[in-house]
C-alpha cells in the first residue's frame, strides 16, 4: 500500500448457540490462537482475500455473508522487517446454519476454536489486538447483516362453532 506496509485481510466467523461465538484458529507449534488471514492475491478486494483464507485455513465449505470491517491489525514481520496490516471483517453462514467444514484446511490449521465473548479472555492469542476484532464482531447483532428469515405460511385452524 502507499505506506509501505504489506497488506492482508482476515475474517472473524461468528455462530450463534448460546449466545455469539467466534472461531479462532491454532497454526504451527506455538500454543496460541489467531483468525484465519492471508494476503492479497493481485487484484482481489480485502473482502475476497477475507474469505478466500477463512476457506483455505479451515476447511470451511458452507456460503458466508460478509459483513463489514471490525477492525485491523499491525505488526513488523521479523523474518522480513516489512510492517503488514490485517484487515478482518465479520461474516456468518449465509442460510443462518451452523458452518460446515471439509477436509479440504490447510496442513499448518492444527486446531478450531469456537470461543464466546467471556472465553476470549482466557485463550491465548498470537497477536493481542486480536481480541478487539473479534469483541467488535461479536457485539453485532445476528439480525444485522443477515437476510430476514421468511415466515412460515400461515396455517387456518378450524374454530369449534
Amino acid at each position: 500500500n502507499a505506506a509501505g506496509e504489506e497488506e492482508s485481510a482476515g475474517c472473524v466467523l461468528v455462530r450463534w448457540r448460546k449466545g455469539p461465538e467466534a472461531l479462532l484458529i491454532r497454526r504451527g507449534p506455538l500454543p496460541c490462537f489467531e483468525l484465519p488471514k492471508g494476503h492479497r492475491e493481485a487484484g482481489e478486494s480485502a473482502e475476497a482475500a477475507a474469505e478466500r483464507e477463512l476457506r483455505e485455513e479451515t476447511g470451511l465449505v458452507s456460503a458466508v455473508t460478509l459483513g463489514p470491517a471490525v477492525g485491523q491489525t499491525r505488526y513488523i514481520l521479523a523474518h522480513r522487517g516489512v510492517p503488514k496490516v490485517v484487515h478482518y471483517f465479520v461474516c456468518w453462514c449465509a442460510d443462518r446454519g451452523e458452518p460446515q467444514f471439509g477436509s479440504g484446511k490447510e496442513a499448518a490449521t492444527l486446531e478450531l476454536r469456537w470461543v464466546s465473548l467471556k472465553a476470549l479472555a482466557k485463550v491465548a492469542v498470537r497477536v493481542e489486538a486480536i481480541r478487539d476484532c473479534v469483541r467488535a464482531a461479536l457485539k453485532i447483532p445476528e439480525h444485522a447483516a443477515l437476510p430476514p428469515t421468511p415466515s412460515p405460511p400461515r396455517r387456518w385452524t378450524k374454530v369449534p362453532s
